[in-house]
């Protein structure tokens, strides 16, 4: 089933409010009767949506994304609009770099008051292939290392920021750093396989290969 740009914005809206009601339930508290009401209320939400849900509306891959890189993957948990999990981050290009720059909030947490650091490792491996695609040499990860400085801190403004360092034959090589104001809270260093023709890839169009 296609879908309309009415239909898009609508289902875009829908993942916001998802959001918003995942970010208030890791902070949620109240009497047994106030907590039964949101229960029910989700329950009879969820029976609506299960029967609108596997009608597939909307593409696993959308190459015209002009400079919105959130739009490649549109249900990417790392980017996606459309998944409530993502972090609401800006994603762009400029001058062959990529920069991704955001708050993260409680669904992301893990330390007290801190980012977990498998959601961290999660955003720089689509930000440096976000990097790839952006400078012509779309791939797929095959080595991830990061490496944690400092405590990633919730609800501030964070800044990530990569680069292609090396490309040899189809082995291109991406680096990145996350900063908060000035302070450096970790690096990165990613190894991609190259490959051709990424908007006739399979899997990009969710299929098995």
């Amino acid at each position: 089933m296609s879908v309309s740009e009415p239909q898009r914005q609508q289902l875009q809206r829908i993942i916001e409010q998802l959001s918003v009601s995942l970010e208030a339930s890791q902070s949620l508290g109240g009497s047994d009767s106030e907590l039964a009401d949101i229960e029910l209320t989700l329950r009879q939400l969820n029976e609506k949506m299960a029967k609108l849900s596997n009608r597939k509306m909307l593409p696993f891959y959308e190459p015209d994304y002009g400079n919105d890189f959130r739009k490649i993957l549109p249900r990417s948990p790392l980017s996606g609009y459309f998944n409530p999990i993502a972090p609401q981050l800006k994603i762009y290009s400029k001058d062959k770099i990529m920069y991704a720059e955001g708050v993260f909030g409680l669904i992301h947490q893990g330390p007290p008051n801190c980012v977990h650091g498998g959601i961290i490792s999660g955003v720089y491996d689509q930000v440096l292939a976000y990097c790839g695609i952006a400078n012509g040499t779309p791939g797929f990860t095959a080595e991830l290392q990061v490496s944690y400085l400092k405590p990633t801190p919730l609800f501030k403004t964070l800044r990530f920021r990569c680069q292609i360092s090396k490309a040899e034959d189809r082995q291109i090589h991406i680096i990145g750093e996350c900063h908060c104001g000035e302070e450096r809270l970790s690096s990165a260093e990613g190894l991609f396989i190259h490959y051709e023709n990424a908007a006739n890839t399979s899997l990009l169009k969710g299929q098995l290969p």
